[in-house]
């Protein structure tokens, strides 16, 4: 009888559990939050026409001066979204879950393009070329392309589109060798690797480095800076990836055209630029040991760059001088946007400040 009981429970109980599985799995519509400008905010970008911010909860706000902020009227996620991108009125964010959304009003309303809760596959970064042709990266070496706006995405890893190098690996054997620690800029994946050795045989021989934020130049061209001191670049808009090294071996957070040269940012307070594409780099002295997390042009060319601690750099390509201000007891700032004025909207665990 007992038996019977219990195959007659389960025989009830299993559809309910499947159930309840998929609607897991299932995104759920962003709600309206009546302090969303206070919320944790990731992203802000200046489009020309409005400014948008995105962050946790799949909040997404608007803006016509960067003081008035409206948040989206529907957004179908609550996964928090991590960057922002445009052509135009065309929107695009991405997020935890391998969300993407897509908005072409402007941000007003959005649609799900992409969601993948089940692979806890965060997407990082996204560039669309034109309105059609764009990419998103993320964890794992994730990275997916689409070639009709997003209605579509075909997924790949940096392992599948690897196509050369330009490291040099008898350093990298010779650290596993020995098993050389190394405390400089890898503290943020001690949970994962014993030594400075096996982080790049995680990294590197798996392919399973996190691309942290990428950045489009001279139309074809696209860098990858992604953790523990490893670089991507492609001369072909992505379909083919060539493989480098930082001259330092913490993680960048973030990559910004200036003029012909790209800066990387990242890891306590580093920062490196190059003028020929990644084949050699200058490290700066930026004046601070937080992590730089975001940054923007200016009009006259500056570099305003934002981090943990409350931090604000500018750097003068002309003097190529950094000038620094900080309060580490403030919020942790993780992206700005640069009104035409030169003042700054920047974003983080606070929401939006106004500088």
């Amino acid at each position: 009888m007992r038996m019977s009981r219990l195959f007659l429970f389960l025989f009830l109980a299993f559809p309910l559990w499947l159930q309840a599985q998929d609607e897991a799995h299932q995104p759920r519509p962003a709600v309206q939050a009546r302090l969303a400008d206070k919320a944790l905010l990731l992203d802000v970008i200046n489009t020309g026409q409005q400014f948008v911010a995105a962050g946790e909860r799949g909040i997404v706000l608007t803006s016509g001066d960067g003081q008035q902020w409206t948040q989206a009227e529907t957004v179908p996620v609550q996964s928090t979204l991590t960057r922002l991108a445009f052509v135009g009125e065309q929107l695009w964010a991405v997020g935890h879950d391998s969300t993407i959304i897509h908005s072409s009003d402007a941000g007003r309303t959005w649609s799900l393009q992409n969601f993948e809760p089940e692979n806890e596959e965060p997407l990082f970064d996204v560039h669309f070329f034109d309105d059609r042709n764009g990419l998103a990266i993320g964890a794992y070496g994730l990275i997916l392309h689409t070639d009709d706006g997003g209605q579509s995405w075909q997924q790949a890893y940096m392992a599948d589109e690897l196509t050369g190098e330009a490291i040099d690996w008898p350093d990298v054997e010779q650290r596993a060798a020995v098993g050389e620690d190394d405390d400089d800029g890898l503290e943020e994946d001690d949970d994962l690797y014993d030594s400075a050795a096996d982080f790049d045989r995680g990294c590197y021989e798996f392919l399973e480095c996190h691309l942290n934020a990428l950045v489009a130049v001279d139309g074809q061209g696209l860098m990858i800076a992604a953790e523990g001191g490893y670089g991507f670049r492609s001369e072909d808009a992505g379909q083919s990836w060539e493989s480098f090294r930082f001259p330092y071996a913490g993680s960048m957070f973030g990559l910004v055209a200036v003029g012909s040269e790209i800066l990387a940012y990242g890891l306590r307070g580093h920062a490196q630029l190059t003028s020929d594409f990644g084949r050699s780099w200058r490290e700066l002295d930026t004046g601070i040991s937080s992590n730089i997390m975001g940054a923007a042009v200016t009009g006259s060319g500056q570099v305003m760059l934002v981090g943990n601690g409350a931090s604000i750099l500018a750097y003068d390509p002309a003097t190529d001088q950094f000038t620094a201000s900080q309060n580490q007891l403030g919020n942790d700032y993780a992206a700005v946007a640069v009104r035409t004025d030169g003042s700054l909207i920047v974003t983080g665990a606070g929401g939006i400040k106004n500088e």
